[in-house]
């Protein structure tokens, strides 16, 4: 977890599994990795509306739908080396 500033807090969980495998030649080895972002799909919100004269006032304004705190997102690679 980290901190934007003293009013919102954004929770962001990763997680990584990772396995070697080594192929019949010395040398040749294959590794798949999967990565998950957003593990817990935790909502992210932007801090409420703190301007009294507002309409808005103490309204959630966004989720940051798609922006800099995405939802969960799913990572697989698969690397050959030799």
């Amino acid at each position: 977890a980290y901190t934007e500033n003293a009013a919102a807090t954004a929770i962001d969980t990763g997680l990584t599994v990772s396995r070697n495998i080594g192929l019949p030649r010395e040398s040749r080895r294959l590794n798949l990795r999967g990565d998950v972002f957003n593990l817990f799909n935790h909502p992210n919100f932007y801090p409420p509306v703190n301007i009294f004269d507002s309409l808005n006032f103490g309204s959630l304004p966004s989720a940051n739908r798609f922006q800099t705190r995405p939802p969960r997102q799913i990572q697989l690679s698969i690397r050959y080396s030799f």
